[in-house]
């Protein structure tokens, strides 16, 4: 999967790092596409695209490194010896992405949950490319199922991002919801996307299982969390419902 696929002299592109960069550079123009038609100024979305790149590599060889420690564990040089010691931890990335749009966020005083939604169509839409690439490198079937999954979630989110906010059964009573649909929609699938491939390749293990589900159930708070409901309303249809 991380062979190199073109030599040109002493150079050498490697598949994995062609995947990564163009799933990174069209989650980018997503993110910019929408957060620009959301007349965010221009400046500032470009400054989240160079701190989510920055972040988003640091974020997954941290992570990756932490979670190889018996690699690394006394022979720190290893960290940045990519060729002999690769790997980036795919959830770091996804972190580090969110961490730099937030830090860019925070310098403009606006709220971050707004500009997250965008970040989460183009982590989808980056991952759909991702997958379907891996698949056509591993001819491998479940990647490409997985991308398909992706890009339909990418497909209802970015046809839902401009009206989500007045759907019934989102906002309740009140005449419109707060940001961060798609953000905790997107984080749900996620889990469960995560607990599906590991189940389908046969590697799940105990930890791996829950975090599937704690992002899965994460997503779906925050989906509440950000909604007009509040938990007396909930209760309210539950035992109106139980009656019946």
């Amino acid at each position: 999967m991380n062979d190199a696929i073109y030599t040109f002299g002493n150079i050498s592109i490697y598949g994995f790092g062609l995947l990564a960069t163009c799933a990174f550079l069209w989650g980018s123009f997503v993110f910019f596409k929408k957060a620009i038609e959301s007349h965010l100024e221009e400046f500032h979305v470009l400054d989240g695209v160079v701190m989510s790149a920055f972040w988003a590599f640091i974020m997954g060889r941290l992570i990756f490194v932490v979670l190889n420690l018996s690699t690394f564990w006394n022979h720190l040089p290893r960290i940045f010896l990519f060729s002999n010691f690769p790997g980036i931890e795919r959830w770091g990335v996804v972190l580090g992405i969110y961490l730099g749009v937030w830090l860019t966020v925070r310098k403009v005083k606006a709220r971050p949950i707004d500009w997250f939604d965008f970040v989460s169509l183009g982590v989808m839409s980056g991952t759909a490319i991702f997958y379907a690439g891996l698949s056509l490198l591993t001819y491998s079937w479940q990647y490409g199922l997985l991308g398909v999954a992706y890009l339909l979630i990418f497909i209802i989110g970015w046809d839902a991002e401009s009206k989500y906010r007045t759907y019934g059964w989102y906002k309740s009573n009140k005449t419109s919801a707060k940001s961060g649909l798609i953000t905790g929609f997107s984080i749900a699938a996620g889990g469960l996307f995560y607990l599906i491939e590991r189940l389908m390749f046969g590697h799940l293990s105990l930890a791996e299982c829950l975090w599937s589900v704690l992002l899965f159930v994460g997503g779906l708070v925050l989906v509440y969390i950000r909604s007009g409901r509040t938990a007396t309303e909930v209760i309210k249809i539950i035992l109106k419902h139980g009656r019946k």
